[in-house]
């Protein structure tokens, strides 16, 4: 009796240890600071944030700007941090600022931009307040960078609009080009070219002075990149009365019918 007693003991000793180990868990507050912003600096912006709702501990973690330094320098480039004329910068709001996939018209180089050719105009229908507008040239180079694209595929987009549009001596080849360029060997171009038929034919199908969002076509990006965003074009005389809003590059998940807005 004594011998089943103590084998019953036994067991049961047995079966709270196996239960005590099924309950264990990794305590990550035990995590030396160094350890910890080396695992958060592998995430993406996005996961970040995620990891920092898990617990109190990781909370801490993601706030820290040192970290958010390090995926910005990651994604965007060193180049980004040494331009900065601030030594005290935010860099959360930094990386989710660079990481937008819009970017106003009027944040692009803007070639003959002064007030005859080319101006800037406020414009209360515009997501920014400003957009740029084409009076009267012959030449046409508008570009911009957009910093850190991840890999994907794309569409870019202009929010754009016309008002009694003209390019005299346009050919049938279309010599105003969109373009969107990845970095060599990170991608492939989209250039989409436009006749003076195709701009008076959008501006019949969406209305004299109202914008709308213009799909320019697909590409592809496969490593993170800067892609550059262009608009060039040469008339062999004049062209004119087309305004730009934004250009924004959209990830094909995202697609939405083009449409006014």
């Amino acid at each position: 009796m004594a011998f089943l007693t103590k084998a019953l003991d036994v067991i049961r000793e047995r079966e709270k240890q196996d239960s005590d180990r099924q309950h264990t868990f990794f305590d990550c507050t035990n995590l030396p600071d160094l350890a910890a912003e080396r695992i958060a600096s592998f995430l993406d912006g996005k996961d970040l944030i995620s990891l920092g709702n898990t617990c109190k501990f990781w909370n801490e973690v993601s706030q820290r700007n040192t970290i958010w330094k390090t995926l910005v320098e990651k994604r965007f480039g060193r180049k980004v941090i040494l331009d900065s004329r601030s030594s005290q910068i935010e860099y959360k709001r930094c990386y989710f600022k660079l990481a937008e996939s819009k970017k106003s018209a009027t944040a692009f180089h803007v070639a003959w931009l002064n007030g005859s050719y080319l101006k800037k105009v406020k414009d209360k229908e515009s997501e920014f307040g400003e957009v740029i507008q084409l009076r009267s040239a012959c030449k046409l180079q508008i570009y911009d960078f957009f910093l850190g694209v991840l890999p994907g595929k794309y569409s870019l987009v202009w929010r754009m609009k016309f008002d009694r549009v003209y390019a005299h001596g346009l050919n049938s080849q279309g010599t105003i080009r969109f373009i969107a360029r990845p970095e060599k060997g990170c991608g492939n171009e989209l250039c989409s070219k436009w006749t003076e038929d195709d701009l008076k034919n959008a501006e019949s199908q969406h209305g004299s002075g109202e914008w709308y969002v213009q799909t320019m076509g697909d590409f592809e990006v496969t490593a993170t990149c800067k892609v550059k965003v262009e608009i060039i074009g040469r008339v062999e005389r004049w062209c004119g009365g087309i305004s730009w809003d934004y250009a924004e590059l959209r990830p094909r998940n995202l697609m939405v019918n083009t449409q006014n807005t």
